[in-house]
C-alpha cells in the first residue's frame, strides 16, 4: 500500500467556524472602546460557536486582564482607534503576553494599504472592517482559520 501525501484539513460543511477540530470552541477577547461595537462583534462570534474569553474597553484594561489570567485566548480582536492606548500600541504590548498560536485581528474602519502593511509587520493575521456585517466577519475568520490548518 502506497502512502499518499497528507491533504490539508478542510473545515467540514455545517460545522460552525468557532469550533476547533477537537470540537472545543475557540476563545476570543474583544478590545474596543465602543460598547456597541463590542456587543455586535460578540453576537456574531457567539452565533458561530466562539466562546468569549473577555472584553476590554481599551488596551490598558486588556493588558491588566491578560496579565491576571493564566489562560490565553485563541483570538484577540483589537480596535485600531481607541482612547488611552491605540490599537498599534495595544498589539505591541499584548503580543508578549499571548501564545504563538493566538491570532490577533485588527478591527478598523480604515483600509489604507500602508496601515494594513504595518499591521502585518506587527504580526496581526488579519483585519475586519467596521461597521460589522455578519457575513463579512465570518468570511474573514474562515480565511484566517484556513491559513492555520
Amino acid at each position: 500500500m502506497q502512502n499518499s501525501p497528507q491533504k490539508p484539513r478542510i473545515r467540514r460543511k455545517g460545522v460552525p467556524i468557532g469550533l476547533k477540530p477537537n470540537g472545543m470552541s475557540y476563545t476570543a477577547m474583544i478590545i474596543d472602546d465602543s460598547k456597541t461595537a463590542r456587543e455586535i462583534l460578540k453576537q456574531v462570534l457567539l452565533s458561530v460557536q466562539f466562546k468569549i474569553f473577555d472584553e476590554a474597553i481599551n488596551g490598558e484594561v486588556a493588558l491588566n486582564k491578560l496579565r491576571a489570567s493564566s489562560i490565553k485566548p485563541d483570538f484577540v480582536f483589537v480596535d485600531y482607534e481607541m482612547a488611552i492606548m491605540n490599537g498599534v500600541e495595544t498589539v505591541k504590548q499584548i503580543k508578549p503576553l499571548l501564545t504563538n498560536e493566538t491570532r490577533i485581528i485588527m478591527v478598523t474602519s480604515h483600509s489604507e494599504k500602508e496601515m494594513v502593511m504595518k499591521m502585518i509587520d506587527m504580526g496581526v493575521c488579519g483585519y475586519i472592517r467596521k461597521p460589522y456585517e455578519r457575513d463579512t466577519v465570518i468570511k474573514s475568520l474562515t480565511g484566517i482559520l484556513r491559513g492555520y490548518e
